[in-house]
């Protein structure tokens, strides 16, 4: 008896050992019984996989990215002038930034939106026309839509200049984010899907 009760002391101790990751990795089958799964979303707030964070691949999620990114060129593209076009596509790209998370599958993502969104900036400091108004067109140029945050504009001589420098931006972020899809490979339709969203943005920066 005592040495069951020894060993079974042990046994429930390497279980307290088990790091909280294997545990979170699981998730209940539809015959209720727990399975590994890899591919399973990530829950966050109570229930068993509490303290859980990140975002796993999901069709419905990049969707919604991909979505904003289109968003950008009703709102970005011909009914503004070019130079303000730069800024506008920034506060974009930080849009979606801001609605990825800071782990999980998409977090490459969210790091490339960043960058752009960081280098899009520069360029419009760079340049910037501090003797013009800013603007705030509402979403998609629609009279009920939300207004954007100020749009900044570059200097009229400048305008050409700094929206091919931006153009070189999104072509690598383009780039980046095909490369970051295939590691592990379950990512790769949603960062193709993602990638060929940023891919159309580059008619916002040609002249009209």
């Amino acid at each position: 008896m005592r040495t069951f009760l020894r060993s079974l002391l042990v046994a429930f101790g390497l279980l307290v050992l088990l790091p909280a990751g294997a545990a979170m990795a699981q998730c209940t089958a539809s015959d209720g019984e727990f399975v590994y799964d890899v591919d399973c979303p990530v829950v966050t707030g109570g229930g068993p996989f509490s303290g859980a964070t990140g975002q796993a691949i999901n069709t419905g999620f990049t969707k919604e990215i991909v979505k904003i990114l289109e968003g950008a060129n009703k709102t970005c593209e011909r009914e503004i002038e070019l130079r303000y076009r730069i800024d506008c596509l920034r506060i974009y790209y930080q849009r979606v930034a801001d609605r990825l998370p800071d782990t999980g599958d998409y977090l490459p993502v969210k790091q490339a939106m960043l960058d752009a969104a960081a280098k899009l900036d520069a360029i419009v400091a760079a340049n910037l026309d501090d003797s013009a108004p800013v603007i705030r067109p509402r979403e998609g140029h629609k009279p009920a839509a939300k207004r954007l945050p100020a749009i900044r504009p570059v200097k009229k001589d400048k305008a050409e200049a700094a929206a091919a420098q931006a153009a070189k931006v999104v072509q690598e972020t383009e780039l980046i984010i095909i490369r970051s899809g295939g590691d592990p490979a379950r990512r790769t339709q949603a960062y193709t899907d993602v990638a060929a969203a940023v891919e159309e943005n580059l008619v916002i920066l040609r002249s009209a």
